[in-house]
């Protein structure tokens, strides 16, 4: 198939938010206004979570490996609902690739699509204290139809609206998605979508936000410039909180040191994985696992060491065509694609670019995050402390649900 005499088409998904927990803990007691409100996961939501940890390791061990000494931050629980929705569209063989790329338990459509509203319902409600938020949208042309199965799959469960619009008027189109990409992500996404012509035909977008702040506050006046060890071994001034009495869980053996830091009531948290001796950061992303994670952190006792950490703020965009072909979904980006359960009168569509953006701030009083991705679719130490001041793996993490949002590695903050 020509793929240059086909009609072009966006499904785009941002998000924002914080990120991960591969065994379940049970949070501290908190007041009982600001109690967790916890419930057992089902058996669905059980799978649904497992397989998108699992897509969380092995989508940030290919990008590390690409790129070592760069920083890397994304939320593959974004990626991971994205391609979701755009798997409502898809039929055959690229369904079947898409499902086993985010490694789809033996589910049927209906409960893939279930657990991962539950889910959701569950993340948004459980915590009190911190802000967690999630929308949908379709953005299709007026020119072309939806077929009403897709619609009614992404409105059911993912609560998406659905608005049609002149892509003729390339300037109100782009105002008018990225200004609600913008509004959900509390300003932290800008222009996720750079054009919009006449040829395109739909964008999807989720998006997701979280704030919250640390359990046990970092002291702004305990703030010191300190160095921080870059990959090549130079140092560069930073400024580096310190976190006097605090409680944290701690893990240490022959190759790590793992601090999990917890925000609000204690259900969301960051968890930092510090590369011990001679390991590094990429010897850390090869060892990360659901298992592994879940081993190290069952293993962790309570600290109060003091505790440095860098502030810092990242944003980061990388394309993940490659990234998701390597995985398994080569086909959804030729000419055999089959995406026949998305348009009306069009089933000659395969997708185009995979691009995704992020944001991430840790300061004193906890984080902010936020992520972005588009789915382009064309019709064809020195104790007692524990020092994070040199390459080290970060994750946020849900404790009860076992969901991962975001995964990262910072190596120049």
């Amino acid at each position: 198939m020509n793929l240059t005499l086909l009609r072009t088409a966006t499904v785009a998904v941002a998000s924002a938010a914080l990120l991960t927990a591969c065994h379940k803990e049970t949070a501290a007691p908190a007041e009982a206004d600001n109690a967790p409100n916890l419930r057992p996961l089902t058996t669905q939501e059980t799978k649904t979570v497992g397989s998108a940890n699992d897509f969380a390791f092995r989508s940030f061990g290919r990008i590390q490996a690409a790129a070592p000494a760069d920083n890397v931050f994304i939320s593959p629980l974004s990626i991971s609902a994205a391609l979701t929705m755009t798997y409502n569209g898809a039929d055959g063989s690229t369904k079947t690739a898409i499902r086993e790329t985010l490694g789809f338990a033996p589910l049927t459509d209906d409960e893939i699509n279930e657990s991962y509203q539950s889910l959701v319902r569950l993340l948004s409600g459980i915590d009190r204290t911190v802000t967690f938020t999630s929308a949908n949208s379709l953005w299709h042309s007026q020119r072309y139809q939806l077929q009403a199965p897709f619609i009614q799959k992404n409105t059911t469960y993912f609560d998406a609206k659905v608005q049609g619009l002149n892509f003729s008027d390339a300037a109100g189109s782009l105002s008018a998605i990225n200004g609600w990409v913008e509004q959900k992500t509390n300003g932290k996404i800008k222009d996720l979508v750079k054009e919009v012509t006449p040829s395109h035909v739909l964008f999807l977008i989720n998006a997701i936000y979280f704030k919250g702040s640390w359990t046990t506050g970092f002291d702004k006046q305990l703030t010191r410039t300190a160095n921080f060890t870059l990959p090549s071994g130079s140092f560069k001034p930073v400024d580096m909180m310190l976190l006097r009495n605090g409680q944290y869980a701690y893990y240490q053996d022959a190759t790590k040191q793992v601090v999990d830091l917890p925000y609000g009531n204690r259900q969301y948290s960051m968890t930092l994985v510090l590369p011990k001796g001679t390991a590094t950061v990429q010897d850390i992303a090869r060892d990360l696992s659901s298992q592994n994670l879940s081993a190290w952190l069952g293993a962790a006792s309570t600290s109060s060491l003091d505790l440095y950490l860098p502030k810092f703020r990242m944003e980061y965009e990388i394309k993940l065509n490659e990234t998701l072909k390597q995985l398994g979904m080569g086909v959804a980006f030729t000419g055999q694609a089959n995406f026949s359960r998305m348009l009306v009168g069009q089933d000659n569509l395969a997708i185009s670019e995979v691009m995704h953006k992020s944001f991430v701030d840790v300061d004193e009083s906890g984080t902010e995050a936020a992520a972005a991705t588009s789915v382009g679719i064309v019709t064809t130490s020195v104790p007692p402390s524990v020092r994070f001041d040199r390459p080290f793996v970060f994750l946020i993490r849900e404790k009860s649900s076992n969901a991962i949002l975001f995964i990262g590695q910072l190596t120049n903050p």
